[in-house]
């Protein structure tokens, strides 16, 4: 990867609608180059897909959670199949230390999101953090440098 292609994921993860022409004038590059550009950093899983952020409050989801759980190795895989169908569980992370699944969730209300934790016990014991704001929002992923 050299600076054109940084400049083009930067462009790219700020706003996925732009025409191949608009990303081409931000970076300097012809329309066809950059359409070759992302090819290539799709295909060498650099990209890995193209995203719609969405405010989960407007669609019904206000409550938004972490929820921490430990897992024992036994109903581990159980455990994640069960997850990936659960609606108000939008990503799951597989960790180290005191948990070995961090969910993020949104709910529709308390309730909700008691109802989750009881679909959750068979599992575990999730421990519940709610959010309160994002300080932090998504953000483009820059290169290490």
């Amino acid at each position: 990867m050299d600076t054109l292609d940084h400049r083009l994921l930067r462009e790219v993860q700020a706003d996925a609608r732009l025409s191949y022409a608009e990303l081409g004038r931000r970076v300097g590059l012809s329309p066809p180059a950059v359409a070759e550009r992302l090819r290539r950093l799709e295909a060498s899983g650099v990209v890995t897909g193209y995203h719609a952020a969405v405010d989960p409050a407007r669609l019904g989801r206000p409550v938004q959670a972490i929820l921490h759980m430990q897992v024992d190795r036994a109903r581990f895989q159980r455990s994640v199949e069960q997850i990936q169908q659960l609606d108000d569980v939008l990503q799951c992370y597989r960790t180290t230390g005191s948990s070995s699944l961090v969910m993020v969730v949104a709910v529709a209300s308390t309730e909700a999101l008691e109802a989750l934790i009881d679909r959750l016990l068979p599992f575990g014991e999730p421990v519940t953090q709610l959010v309160l704001s994002v300080p932090v929002p998504r953000r483009p992923v820059a290169p290490n440098s």
